[in-house]
C-alpha cells in the first residue's frame, strides 16, 4: 500500500489526507514508459479515480469477504442469507463503508458522515428494524464494549509526551475548559428548551462535549506539508489536546453515568466518584508496565503478545468496571495503560509514532470503524420526532457549540497564537463523532430497572437522536471548514516558496525543504486515527 503515497516529478497523485498513514517521498524519476505517462495524464484530468494499486486492493478485499461469507453459510446456515440478521447487519455495514469512503473521495466531507447517514436512512426507509432482532442487538451491545478498547488504546500509543510536557498549559486548558463549558451549556439549554432534568442534561452534555480530532488532524498534517501552521505546530496542538479531551470525557462521563444510574447508597456513589479516575490511573500504570516487562523486548513475538496483552486487559477492565458500576475507571485505565506502555517502549527503541503495536490498532480500527458509525446511525428514531422538537434540538446543539468555540478561541489567543490561527483552532474543535457514536445507546441501556417513567424513556430517545444529529451536522461542518479555511487562516511557513503552498512538496534535496520538514513533523507526531 505504500506505493499509493509515492510521487514523482512527472506524476503527482493527491490522495485524501485521511487515507495517508505517512508520506513516503522517493527520488525523482526521469524515465517513464508511454503507458505510465498515459496513466499520469488520466490522473491529472480526474485525480479522484482509483489507482491500479487501489483497484487490486479492493478486489482482494471483495474476494476475502465473499470467501468468508460463503464459509459462514456452512457454520451459521440461513442467518447469513438475505433476510437473516447476520446478512442484514453485514450488508448495512458494507453499504456504510462504501458510501462513506466514496463520499470522502469525491467531496470534502469525512467518511464518518456517509456511514452514519446510511445507518440513519436505513432506519427511515427500510421496513426491517435490523437491530430489532435480539441476537443482532446483543452483538451491537457487545461490540460497543470492544470499540472503546480499540479507540482508547490507539490514541495514547502516539501521543507526543515531549510536546505535551513543554506546552502543558496550552494543551490541558484546550482539552478541558471548552469541554466543561459545552457540557454545562448543554445541560442548561436542554433544561430550558427540552425540559430535561439537570442530570439528563449533564449526561448528554458529557457526551456531546467530546471533540473528535481524528476528523481534522490528517488534514492538518497535509497543511503542515505545505508549510501552513508549521511555526505554531497546529497539528501537534490539535492532535494531542484532542486526545486528552477524549481521556477527560471518558473519566468525567463514566463518573456522571455511574452516579446517575448505578443503584447504590449515596455515600458509596460519592466515594466512587472521587476515586474512579484515580483507580483507573493506577490500574492503567500497572497494566502498562506489565506490557513492557512481559515479554522480553527482543522476543520475536513481542509486538503480537503486547497487542493481545493490552487488548485482553482492556476488555477485562471494561466489562469488570461496567459490572461493578465503576464507569470512568475503565476508559482512564485503558488510555493510561497505552500511554505508559508506549512511553516505556520508546525508551527501548520503539518510536511513539511508529511502534508495531500501534500498527495493529490502526488495522483493527479500519475494520471496526464502519461497524461503529453505520450501526450507530440506525439508532435515530424519527417516529416520535416532529419539526418543532428537531428544531429545538438543533438550537441546543448550536448554542452550546458556539460557547465551546468561543472558549477555544480565547484559550488559543491567550496562549499567544495569532488571531487567525486562534479562529482556526476553534474550527477544529467543531467535529463530534467517535465518542458520541460509541455512547449513542448508553442512555437507553442505563435506564433504571425500577422507577423508570415514560418521560425518562422519551428523554433517552431524544438523547440518542441529538447525538446522531450532532454527529451529522458537526462532522460535516468541521471537515469542510477545516479544509476550506486552513489555507486562509493558517500562517505560511517562511521557508516555503509561494508557488509551493498550493501543492504537496516534491522530493527533498536539502534539509530545509518543506517535504523534509513535514516528514520530520510526521516522525514526531502521527495521529493514530488516520487511515
Amino acid at each position: 500500500m505504500e506505493n499509493r503515497h509515492q510521487q514523482t516529478d512527472n506524476c503527482q497523485v493527491n490522495l485524501s489526507p485521511r487515507k495517508s498513514l505517512r508520506f513516503d517521498i522517493g527520488s525523482s524519476k526521469t524515465i517513464q514508459s508511454d503507458e505510465t505517462k498515459e496513466k499520469c495524464k488520466l490522473r491529472e484530468y480526474c485525480p479522484t479515480l482509483p489507482s491500479a494499486s487501489e483497484l487490486k486492493q479492493y478486489s482482494a478485499v471483495v474476494i476475502c469477504g465473499l470467501s468468508l461469507w460463503t464459509t459462514s453459510w456452512f457454520i451459521f446456515g440461513k442467518v447469513v442469507l438475505p433476510g437473516g440478521y447476520i446478512f442484514n447487519l453485514t450488508a448495512l455495514v458494507v453499504a456504510g463503508y462504501i458510501f462513506g469512503h466514496t463520499l470522502e473521495r469525491y467531496t470534502k466531507v469525512n467518511a464518518v458522515v456517509g456511514m452514519v447517514l446510511v445507518g440513519t436512512l436505513s432506519k427511515i426507509f427500510i421496513p426491517i428494524n435490523i437491530l430489532g432482532n435480539d441476537s443482532a442487538n446483543i452483538i451491537d451491545y457487545h461490540l460497543r464494549r470492544i470499540y472503546p478498547v480499540i479507540i482508547l488504546t490507539k490514541g495514547p500509543l502516539t501521543w507526543n509526551w515531549d510536546y505535551i510536557k513543554h506546552n502543558s498549559v496550552k494543551v490541558f486548558s484546550l482539552a478541558t475548559l471548552p469541554w466543561i463549558i459545552e457540557c454545562l451549556a448543554t445541560a442548561f439549554f436542554t433544561f430550558i428548551f427540552l425540559e430535561f432534568p439537570w442530570y439528563w442534561g449533564l449526561h448528554l452534555g458529557a457526551i456531546l462535549a467530546s471533540v473528535s480530532p481524528a476528523i481534522v488532524v490528517p488534514t492538518l498534517i497535509a497543511f503542515d506539508a505545505r508549510g501552513l501552521g508549521t511555526k505554531s505546530k497546529i497539528a501537534l496542538l490539535v492532535g494531542n489536546a484532542g486526545g486528552l479531551d477524549t481521556a477527560f470525557t471518558e473519566g468525567m462521563f463514566g463518573v456522571i453515568n455511574s452516579a446517575i444510574f448505578y443503584e447504590s447508597a449515596p455515600e458509596y456513589r460519592v466515594v466512587k466518584a472521587f476515586l474512579a479516575i484515580f483507580v483507573g490511573i493506577i490500574l492503567g500504570i500497572v497494566w502498562g508496565v506489565l506490557a513492557d516487562v512481559l515479554p522480553d523486548h527482543d522476543d520475536e513475538y513481542a509486538a503480537t503478545i503486547r497487542s493481545l496483552h493490552i487488548f485482553a486487559g482492556g476488555l477485562l477492565i471494561s466489562y469488570a468496571c461496567g459490572y461493578f458500576g465503576w464507569g470512568g475507571t475503565s476508559g482512564v485505565a485503558i488510555m493510561v495503560c497505552a500511554a505508559a506502555a508506549a512511553t516505556r517502549w520508546a525508551r527501548r527503541g520503539w518510536p511513539l509514532n511508529n511502534n508495531p503495536v500501534s500498527e495493529v490498532y490502526k488495522l483493527l480500527w479500519r475494520i471496526f470503524e464502519a461497524m461503529l458509525f453505520t450501526l450507530s446511525g440506525s439508532f435515530f428514531e424519527i417516529s416520535d420526532l416532529d419539526a418543532r422538537e428537531f428544531g429545538l434540538m438543533v438550537v441546543c446543539i448550536f448554542l452550546a457549540l458556539i460557547l465551546r468555540l468561543l472558549t477555544a478561541f480565547l484559550i488559543a489567543l491567550s496562549n499567544e497564537l495569532p488571531v487567525k490561527e486562534s479562529i482556526f483552532i476553534a474550527i477544529t474543535w467543531i467535529p463530534k463523532a467517535i465518542v458520541e457514536a460509541v455512547l449513542v445507546r448508553v442512555a437507553a441501556d442505563s435506564l433504571w430497572k425500577e422507577g423508570t417513567t415514560n418521560h425518562d424513556r422519551k428523554i433517552a430517545t431524544q438523547h440518542s437522536n441529538m447525538i446522531i444529529i450532532a454527529i451529522l451536522i458537526t462532522t460535516t461542518m468541521g471537515s469542510i471548514l477545516t479544509t476550506v479555511m486552513g489555507p486562509i487562516l493558517l500562517s505560511p511557513y517562511s521557508g516555503v516558496a509561494p508557488e509551493e503552498l498550493g501543492s504537496r512538496p516534491r522530493s527533498p534535496s536539502t534539509e530545509s525543504t518543506p517535504s523534509k520538514r513535514s516528514q520530520q513533523i510526521l516522525d514526531s507526531f502521527q495521529y493514530i486515527d488516520m487511515q
